[in-house]
C-alpha cells in the first residue's frame, strides 16, 4: 500500500504518547501500518499464505492414536483449546482432507486448485505486540501461517581440487514437505522515536538479528521507507537481503570424501505481499492485556496444525534426474570415482533408510529433512510469543564457485572431455537401476 501525504512520521506519533507504558490501541494500529514490512517471493514458489479460516474450511481435525477424523472442516469454535500437554501435542492435528487435496505431488506438476497453494490473494499477517519495557521498545511480531511447506534442497558440490566447482541444487521431495507452517517476523520499535530499530527472522530451527543503526542502514527499503524482506523458495524462512543466502548451508552441512551436500534455502525477488495493507495484516494479541484486543479462539488450539508424520525420507524421481545432470555436466572428473562411490552410497542410504530402519529410526538419520510434520501454534512457542528469540546476528555470505589457477582449470577441461562418455552410460544405468522403486510422478 503506498504512504499516503497524511502518514504520521515517527515523531508526530509519538507527540500522542508519553514514558514507556505499553503502546495505546490506536498508536498500535498506526504503527503497524506504517511499519509492517514487505514480503517478497521467490518467483518459483508454489506454496503461499492463507488466513486460519481458509484452511480449516479446507483441513480435517485427526485423532493421533487412530489418524481417524474427528470433525469434518473444523469451525474456530469448534476447535479443542483445553490444557496441552506440551511432550504430546500430537494427541490432535488438523490436516488436509484427502478428499479436497489429493495425493502430494511435486510443486511443478501439483495442479492450479491445489489447496496446498494457500490462498495469497486474502492471506493475513497475524500481528502480536510485546512490550519490553527494560530494553525500551516494542516488537512487532507479524506471524505468517502457510498451508504447505514444499520440498527441502540440497547443494551438492564437488571439490575440484582447485579448479572452478561444479554444483547442483537438487530437491529432496518429499524430504522436507509438510502441512502448515507458522513463520515470524518481528519488527522493532524503539519507544524514543516510534521508529524500527531492529529486525529479527525466524528461519526453520533460527533465525537472524538485526539491531542498531549499521545493521538497520543495511536493510533494503522502497521508496517510501517500508522495510523489504524475503521468503525461502518452498520452506519460507524469512531473510533481510536477497544475495545474503541465495544458496546457503542449513544446520550443518553432510561433508564427504570429494563432495559436500548441504541444505540450503533459495531467496530471488518474485511476487510481493505488503503486510502494511489493512487487508493485509490483523492485529490478534498485546503482551499486556489490552481489553480492546480480543484474542482469537484459535490461538489457545494446542496441538500440531498440519499432520503428524515423522517419517524417513524417500528417494524421489527429481533427486535421480539431478544426479544425472549433475555427472553429465562439469563434474570434477579427476575425483571422478570418489564422487562415484560417495554418490552412491548416499542415494542407496536415503532410499533404503526408511525400509532398513523404519520410520521413526528413518526420521532420526534424516533428521529435519525427514520429519514431515507440522508445528504448534504460536502461544505454544512460549519463548518466541514472549519475545526471547535467542537468534545471532546474520551470517556472512557463501562464496559458492571460486575459480582455481589457470592449470588447474585446463587440467579439469581435459579430464571432463576424457570422462564425459562414460559419465553418460553411468548416468543412464543409475536411472535404469532405481526406475523401479521410484514413484511415477
Amino acid at each position: 500500500m503506498p504512504e499516503s501525504e497524511e502518514t504520521p512520521t515517527g515523531v508526530e506519533l509519538a507527540s500522542h504518547w508519553a514514558g514507556d507504558k505499553p503502546l495505546s490501541n490506536t498508536l498500535l494500529h498506526a504503527l503497524i501500518a506504517r511499519h509492517a514490512p514487505v514480503i517478497h517471493f521467490h518467483p518459483e514458489e508454489a506454496y503461499f499464505p492463507s488466513s486460519v479460516e481458509w484452511y480449516l474450511d479446507r483441513a480435517n481435525l485427526i485423532h493421533g492414536a487412530t489418524g481417524q477424523p474427528l470433525i469434518w472442516h473444523p469451525s474456530l469454535a469448534q476447535l479443542p483449546t483445553d490444557a496441552a500437554d506440551p511432550a504430546n501435542p500430537e494427541r490432535l492435528w488438523l490436516s488436509f482432507d484427502e478428499k479436497l487435496a489429493g495425493p502430494a505431488l511435486e510443486p511443478h506438476i501439483a495442479p492450479q486448485d491445489d489447496p496446498r497453494r494457500g490462498d495469497p490473494d486474502h492471506a493475513p499477517a497475524y500481528v502480536r505486540a510485546v512490550h519490553l519495557p527494560d530494553q525500551g521498545v516494542t516488537d512487532l511480531q507479524f506471524w505468517m501461517f502457510y498451508p504447505y511447506d514444499g520440498p527441502g534442497l540440497a547443494r551438492v558440490r564437488p571439490v575440484e581440487l582447485g579448479a572452478t566447482r561444479a554444483d547442483q541444487v537438487l530437491s529432496l521431495w518429499p524430504g522436507g514437505m509438510h502441512e502448515a507452517d507458522w513463520e515470524l517476523a518481528v519488527i522493532r520499535i524503539d519507544h524514543a522515536t516510534l521508529e524500527p530499530c531492529g529486525v529479527i527472522l525466524s528461519q526453520h530451527r533460527d533465525g537472524d538479528m538485526h539491531l542498531g543503526p549499521d545493521a538497520m542502514a543495511r536493510l533494503e527499503r522502497d521508496e517510501t521507507g517500508r522495510i523489504q524482506l524475503y521468503s525461502s523458495l518452498y520452506g519460507h524462512a524469512t531473510y533481510a537481503h536477497v544475495h545474503e543466502r541465495t544458496l546457503f548451508y542449513l544446520w550443518r552441512p553432510f561433508v564427504h570424501i570429494g563432495i559436500e551436500l548441504g541444505l540450503v534455502d533459495r531467496i530471488e525477488r518474485g511476487r510481493t505481499w505488503n503486510l502494511g495493507d489493512p487487508l493485509n495484516h490483523v492485529l490478534i494479541s498485546t503482551s499486556w492485556k489490552d481489553p480492546v484486543v480480543r484474542e482469537p479462539s484459535w490461538l489457545r488450539f494446542p496441538y500440531r496444525w498440519g499432520a503428524y508424520a515423522p517419517k524417513g525420507g524417500r528417494f524421489s524421481r527429481q533427486l535421480v534426474d539431478g544426479a544425472k545432470a549433475l555427472m553429465e555436466g562439469r563434474m570434477a572428473t579427476t575425483v571422478f570415482l570418489l564422487h562415484l562411490v560417495t554418490l552412491g552410497l548416499t542415494a542407496i542410504l536415503f532410499a533404503l533408510a526408511p525400509l532398513l530402519l523404519g520410520g521413526g529410526a528413518g526420521a532420526r538419520l534424516m533428521g529435519t529433512v525427514a520429519d514431515n510434520s507440522g508445528p504448534v501454534g504460536p502461544m505454544w512457542q512460549p519463548d518466541k510469543w514472549n519475545g526471547n528469540y535467542g537468534f545471532s546476528g546474520p551470517p556472512q555470505p557463501v562464496d559458492w564457485r571460486k575459480d582455481g589457477p589457470a592449470w588447474a582449470r585446463r587440467l579439469t577441461g581435459f579430464s571432463n572431455a576424457l570422462f564425459h562418455p562414460p559419465l553418460r552410460v553411468v548416468s543412464a544405468l543409475l536411472g535404469l537401476i532405481f526406475a523401479p522403486i521410484l514413484p511415477k510422478s
